[in-house]
Parts: structure tokens; C-alpha cells; sequence
């Protein structure tokens, strides 16, 4: 294998990565995790160099923003008896109706959104299957080797 193949290909996969982020944070209109993905790459670009380090520092800190994000708004009741009223509300047969028809409608725009992402899945496979025979194995084994 010519020396630097593997970094460019690596450095492919994950822009790939990147990329489909990216698309998932525009999906639901993540507009934080789309900021600190572009603010992580704009302060990694000061620091490093290579264009996969500043990627993969882009994907984990976007990741990160959106962990503490979701977590972030999850808040306790206040009070206790209108939480259980609420619940109660909730369980009976038009609150589940709601629940069921709120849930069908996700569920379609789900199976909306994948159906636009299949074009761009079957070019990432058609790209990985073109990789060599071994290629990502020999690169985690590379990793593992060099991160002891």
C-alpha cells in the first residue's frame, strides 16, 4: 500500500461520518449541536492540522453538546399530585388514542426522512465496499496498537 492511502481513506470515512451528522442535526433542526460542531472544527483547525483529527474532534464534540442538550431538559415536577393527574390523564382511552396517533405520525416522518438518506447510504456502502480486503480491520488493529 503507498504511504498516506490509508490516512485519505480514513480521512474519507470520516467526512462521510461527518456528513450524515451533519444531515441528522439539520433533520431535527439541532441548530446547538450544528454550532458546536462548527465551532470545535474552527478551534481544532487553530491546533492541529490534519483534517481527520478535526473532523473527529467536530463529530465528538457535537455529539457532546447534543448529550447535555437532551439530558439538559428533563426537569423534575414541581409538584407531585399534578404529575400523577397529568399521568392519569394521559392513561386513559383518549390520552392513549393521542399518544397512539402522535406516535403513527413520527413514525411516518421517520420512515420519510430514511427514505431520502437511502441514496446517500447506498453510495457510503458502495464506497466502503470498495475499501481493500482487511482494511478496517488492519486500521483498528493500527489504532488499538498505537492508542497503548
Amino acid at each position: 500500500m503507498k504511504g498516506g492511502s490509508l490516512d485519505n481513506k480514513l480521512y474519507y470515512v470520516v467526512l462521510v461520518i461527518a456528513i450524515l451528522n451533519l444531515i441528522a442535526y439539520i433533520s431535527v433542526q439541532d441548530w446547538k449541536s450544528i454550532g458546536c460542531f462548527v465551532l470545535a472544527g474552527i478551534i481544532m483547525t487553530v491546533f492541529n492540522n490534519s483534517k481527520t483529527i478535526v473532523l473527529l474532534v467536530s463529530i465528538l464534540g457535537a455529539a457532546l453538546c447534543r448529550n447535555i442538550h437532551i439530558e439538559g431538559l428533563e426537569q423534575k415536577p414541581k409538584n407531585k399530585i399534578d404529575h400523577l393527574k397529568s399521568l392519569m390523564k394521559e392513561a386513559d382511552l383518549e390520552g392513549l388514542k393521542n399518544q397512539s396517533s402522535s406516535l403513527v405520525k413520527k413514525q411516518k416522518e421517520l420512515f420519510h426522512m430514511a427514505k431520502k438518506m437511502e441514496p446517500m447510504m447506498q453510495q457510503a456502502s458502495k464506497m466502503m465496499s470498495q475499501l481493500p480486503e482487511g482494511f478496517l480491520e488492519k486500521a483498528m488493529q493500527n489504532f488499538n496498537n498505537s492508542s497503548k
